[in-house]
């Protein structure tokens, strides 16, 4: 049932009713229904006249329409759900001495790493019994986490008050070349987003997922709900995706991100995961380090804090990488997260991912972690590892009436990154004459007991990927200034690209100058145009146009809005 729907009989229901008390007996009794009914009175004229919005709030239960994982309850996600809670953190909220700084990083930057967190040692020991106890089972959980052999697609998550970011998201990478399929992984749903997933979404190659329809009686019996954050790492390994691209709702690609999974491709090839920088220098207690193992805490000036706006992830290479980092994120609001940023900038998932590799690293080198070996086939060309790009992130913005207004982070493509960076290396080693390349692992052979034979067969660090010499990122950085590194993300994490919201007053997507014309959402596009051949932004207008104004969506009184504002707006500024 529609808005307009519910609107109608919310009035007939009320017209109804005032006509019964009109002709009830008794003054007093009349006065009484009346004091009552004023509230349910105020309540309906503020909808009729459209005061009130629920086009935003979410239905109790998810739409029909929706698409459920191949991964069903009785299975893997009641091991998932029973693991994480068997071995989850009993400690008290972690609390913290102020809070930690949000400080730019730069290379060579003089910094130190704060150290904020107030735990008891009993709190402490919770913590390392759970994280020890998590790890311990880690090599067997991650041996049959689930998915598609062979396959590889786009993972985001959504909800209803940013399903229109994920429209945008879906048209930038089709518009941008991209083939790959996209699963879109929803925690709450509407009449509006069930459309656009029914009608629209599988014209692109797009599909959305209802997982908590697919975990059925689970989803009752969870002893917390997942919030915000945590629904990103649930997403990618709910995916069938054996070969993952995750992106953010707001992160929109311009380039074609599907190269970065061919064959022999790097960094891919080398790591199976690669993320991106943020802004920050890094606010990671070094309380975590010694909970996780007591490994060595790092300095903070190689690298930046990571963002989780996009990730890429091999799940047959780096299962047990995704699995410790849902173990993080499960005991993320009270433990985690602040351990990882003490309230400095970001504060959330972001630390997780690239931490969840470098801990399995460390204590796989110190012999405490065995990982599952079943991917590390001979004549297949690929190692473990983790790339973190080396091209920081700009800050794109846009002016009118006078003020500037920060729209996006533009994120480098990864294997142009990848080149400069071995370029730079190269360069460095034939100088020190000493070869830094990264390759096969060098470590010593892990102390924990032999395994039995046919594993013991692989030569385990054969498959394994040295990225030592990538952890001087900071000289990197400076040298890569003298490469060419192609964008291929704008992660529109200053103003959220999302058509729906047009005609709020408080939208900042679309402003006027001091003349009263509408301008550009991303000013001048002239570099736009240099840099991809085309208008993006231009495109992207048409492209939303022929989604949002569909005569599928005219009953949704928002929707026609929307259509209209934006036909108004091509028309002034892009036609």
């Amino acid at each position: 049932m529609d808005a307009l729907t519910r609107q109608g009989k919310s009035v007939a229901f009320l017209r109804h009713f005032m006509l019964k008390v009109f002709f009830f007996r008794g003054a007093r009794a009349k006065s009484l229904v009346i004091i009552l009914l004023l509230p349910f009175t105020f309540a309906c004229l503020i909808y009729r006249l459209g005061i009130y919005d629920d086009f935003y709030v979410p239905t109790q239960v998810l739409g029909t329409r929706l698409d459920a994982s191949n991964h069903g309850p009785s299975g893997w996600w009641a091991e998932f759900f029973a693991r994480l809670e068997e071995t989850r953190v009993t400690a008290r909220d972690v609390k913290m001495r102020g809070r930690g700084p949000s400080i730019n990083w730069k290379p060579n930057i003089n910094a130190t790493r704060p150290d904020l967190i107030q735990l008891r040692e009993d709190d402490e020991a919770k913590f390392r019994q759970s994280h020890a106890a998590f790890v311990y089972q880690l090599a067997l959980f991650s041996s049959h986490l689930p998915y598609d052999a062979g396959t590889t697609g786009i993972v985001t998550t959504a909800g209803v008050s940013n399903f229109g970011q994920v429209v945008s998201m879906v048209l930038m990478a089709r518009q941008a070349g991209s083939r790959l399929p996209i699963q879109i992984f929803l925690d709450s749903s509407s009449p509006w987003v069930d459309w656009i997933c029914s009608e629209t979404m599988s014209r692109f190659e797009a599909k959305c997922v209802s997982l908590e329809n697919t975990w059925g009686g689970i989803r009752h019996s969870l002893p917390r709900r997942l919030v915000r954050f945590q629904w990103k790492i649930i997403s990618i390994i709910a995916s069938t995706f054996q070969n993952v691209l995750f992106l953010d709702a707001d992160c929109l690609p311009v380039l074609n991100p599907d190269p970065i999974f061919d064959r022999g491709s790097e960094p891919f090839a080398s790591t199976g995961f690669i993320s991106w920088p943020d802004f920050w220098v890094t606010n990671t207690s070094p309380r975590f380090y010694k909970i996780a193992g007591d490994i060595e805490v790092p300095p903070v000036t190689p690298r930046t804090s990571p963002e989780a706006g996009m990730m890429v992830y091999d799940k047959a290479r780096h299962a047990d990488t995704l699995l410790l980092a849902a173990y993080y994120n499960y005991n993320g609001p009270k433990h985690y997260y602040p351990l990882f940023s003490q309230a400095g900038a970001g504060e959330g998932d972001r630390e997780s991912f690239l931490h969840a590799a470098q801990v399995l690293r460390a204590l796989r080198e110190k012999g405490l972690y065995q990982q599952p070996t079943a991917w590390m086939k001979p004549g297949v060309g690929v190692r473990k590892g983790y790339y973190d790009v080396k091209t920081l992130p700009a800050v794109h913005g846009r002016s009118a009436r006078g003020k500037w207004t920060g729209m996006f982070m533009i994120q480098k493509d990864p294997m142009a990154d990848y080149r400069a960076a071995m370029a730079v290396i190269d360069k460095d080693s034939k100088k020190n004459k000493s070869k830094m390349k990264p390759g096969p692992s060098e470590n010593q052979p892990s102390s924990l007991p032999k395994r039995n034979e046919a594993v013991a067969m692989v030569e385990e660090q054969d498959f394994l990927t040295d990225t030592t010499p990538l952890d001087t990122f900071g000289n990197l950085t400076l040298a890569l200034k003298d490469h060419d590194s192609r964008t291929m993300f704008f992660h529109h994490n200053g103003v959220d690209p999302d058509f729906t919201r047009i005609i709020d007053r408080k939208s900042r997507m679309v402003v006027t100058n001091e003349q009263g014309k509408y301008v550009r959402l991303w000013g001048d596009p002239r570099w736009i145009i240099d840099s991809f051949g085309r208008d993006v932004e231009k495109l992207l207008w048409e492209d939303s146009m022929q989604v949002y104004c569909q005569k599928g969506l005219a009953r949704f009184r928002r929707l026609q809005k929307v259509c209209t504002r934006m036909r108004e707006i091509y028309e002034q500024v892009y036609a």
